[in-house]
């Protein structure tokens, strides 16, 4: 009976998830129980800690109202039955489902909802009637206050009954958990040790050793035993493997025998074994070789014929080109040499034409820092005009200073005589500045007829410095066009000397070439007499071999 490996491993594989599957279905039941049992537990200690609450809450309110109605002082708790803990319990959510819980909130309510209004009532009372407001105090508040403490009291203990019966349930859930997890584990190992045992022995073992048998393929050796004969895939896979490998060394025997013929030269054969699928492409492509190879020995008997006449021609014409190659390497290495002449010659007047043109271009340098003095000059001439025009005011000035010095001293003199022997000395001091300013004047026209006239010799050197200075201008100009010249004729001369160069270069490129076609001219020759020769040759191998017709 067959075992197939794909139904054998699918079964333990199926059987693995299925245990998986349902250790986490009974995992995640157990888990929402837990979470279950915790927010009823959450909610139980939050109802606890409330009912706790409420109780120090109200005891602490009823001593806040018995202060109030012993002592007087102002009453602080609440009147309003939903504003404190117990209330907002009470009128809010229940927090449980639990009937017992449910059952003591009901009774609780009417009650905590009475003790909140009387105290309105007995602080009104208190008002008109202490006595009778601290009687009802004790008799009703009280008595009322008590059974709500000791109805707090049962919520309390239900609510420690619920919290151990919530904590019981955790537990419990936990411990079936545990031992969930544990069958579902052994039952998952199981299964998976089942399915890797099974694929080591039917799997892993067998292709191990179909491998260790066909290592020899790697190598090219083809002679491979396979004893391998599983009733299944791996036996299918053996089986097939080994028929493969019989019918390629059937077409590796047959492809030899072909090129065997092949290398004695018979090119008419063809494969004796039936190449099936994608080896027939290699009968085609044999059948396809032979044909190509006798058509194309074919046409080479053909050409070899043609070759053989052509190649007595080719030998003669190629002596005739290597001599006429020869001939015209002559006549380039004469015009090469020519051209050198040529180019050495434009060297030469190029380096001239370059010195005229630093030449050039140092003259107008010069020239121009000689205008830039000329200029210099003119304004120091400037600059002497202006100062001998100020010493002439200034010369003015001491004349004026002169004259009337010369008053001062006659009306001085003047006085003197009027104030008789007294005045003689006045007289004489009188008299000498009379004198002093006399030479003064003198003095003062003197220096302003020379100034006057070196004023005029100024002028007369500015004017001719100008005439200078505009005649060096001009010759700046034409120094900076005939600079402009020579730099044209300098690049008009470095041009051509480029021009010949460039015409040297190519010469000398022309030779080579010419060189190089007198050697392969001469090879030609010699390769044409080889060839003739080769025909030769090849008409005796060619004539050995069988075609395909």
């Amino acid at each position: 009976m067959r075992k197939s490996i794909k139904i054998m491993a699918g079964t333990r594989v199926a059987a693995a998830l299925l245990a998986v599957i349902l250790f986490s279905v009974l995992t995640t039941q157990n888990i929402y129980k837990m979470e279950d049992s915790s927010e009823e537990n959450i909610a139980v200690n939050s109802l606890l800690q409330k009912a706790q609450k409420a109780e120090a809450a109200h005891y602490k309110w009823s001593s806040n109202l018995s202060n109030a109605l012993y002592s007087g002082s102002e009453f602080t708790g609440s009147t309003d039955p939903t504003g404190c803990v117990l209330g907002q319990w009470l009128y809010g959510e229940a927090g449980t489902d639990d009937p017992a819980i449910l059952n003591l909130r009901s009774q609780l309510e009417p009650l905590h909802k009475e003790l909140h209004e009387s105290a309105i009532y007995v602080l009104e009372l208190y008002a008109s009637d202490p006595e009778q407001a601290q009687a009802y105090y004790q008799e009703t508040i009280m008595s009322n206050l008590g059974v709500l403490v000791e109805l707090l009291e049962q919520v309390v203990e239900r609510g420690t009954e619920l919290n151990e019966i919530s904590e019981a349930n955790m537990e419990k859930t936990a411990s079936t958990m545990h031992i969930v997890t544990g069958v579902g584990l052994l039952l998952t190992l199981f299964f998976l040790l089942s399915l890797v045992l099974y694929i080591i022995k039917r799997v892993v073992k067998p292709i191990l050793l179909i491998t260790a048998k066909t290592s020899p393929l790697q190598e090219g050796r083809m002679k491979v035993e396979l004893n391998y004969n599983g009733n299944d895939e791996i036996g299918d896979l053996s089986r097939t493997l080994k028929d493969s490998i019989d019918r390629i060394n059937q077409y590796i025997e047959d492809i030899n025998r072909i090129m065997s013929q092949l290398s004695s030269g018979n090119f008419d054969v063809s494969a004796s074994v039936p190449f099936i699928g994608d080896f027939r492409s290699i009968s085609d492509s044999i059948d396809s070789f032979t044909a190509s190879l006798s058509s194309a020995m074919s046409n080479i008997n053909n050409v070899e014929q043609k070759v053989f006449g052509h190649a007595q021609s080719l030998s003669g014409s190629s002596q005739m080109l290597a001599q006429g190659a020869t001939d015209q390497a002559a006549a380039v290495e004469e015009l090469t040499a020519t051209t050198e002449d040529l180019a050495r010659s434009a060297e030469k007047n190029m380096q001239m034409a370059t010195e005229m043109r630093d030449n050039a271009r140092m003259t107008g340098d010069q020239v121009n820092l000689s205008s830039q003095q000329m200029e210099q000059l003119v304004s120091a001439m400037s600059d002497i005009s202006n100062t001998s025009q100020e010493i002439e005011n200034i010369i003015s000035t001491i004349e004026n200073i002169a004259f009337q010095t010369n008053i001062l001293a006659l009306n001085a003199a003047v006085e003197a005589s009027r104030a008789g022997e007294a005045g003689k000395g006045f007289a004489v001091v009188a008299k000498e500045v009379r004198d002093l300013a006399a030479k003064s004047d003198q003095a003062a026209k003197a220096t302003k007829d020379l100034i006057e006239n070196s004023v005029q010799a100024a002028g007369r050197g500015s004017r001719i410095v100008d005439e200078v200075s505009e005649s060096l201008k001009r010759t700046l100009t034409l120094v900076t066009e005939s600079n402009s010249a020579v730099e044209e004729f300098a690049d008009a001369v470095q041009i051509e000397a480029t021009a010949i160069s460039q015409v040297s270069e190519a010469l000398g490129q022309i030779s080579n070439v010419v060189q190089t076609n007198t050697a392969n001219s001469e090879e030609s020759a010699a390769v044409s007499a080889e060839l003739y020769e080769q025909v030769n040759r090849l008409q005796t191998q060619t004539s050995r071999f069988r075609l395909k017709h």
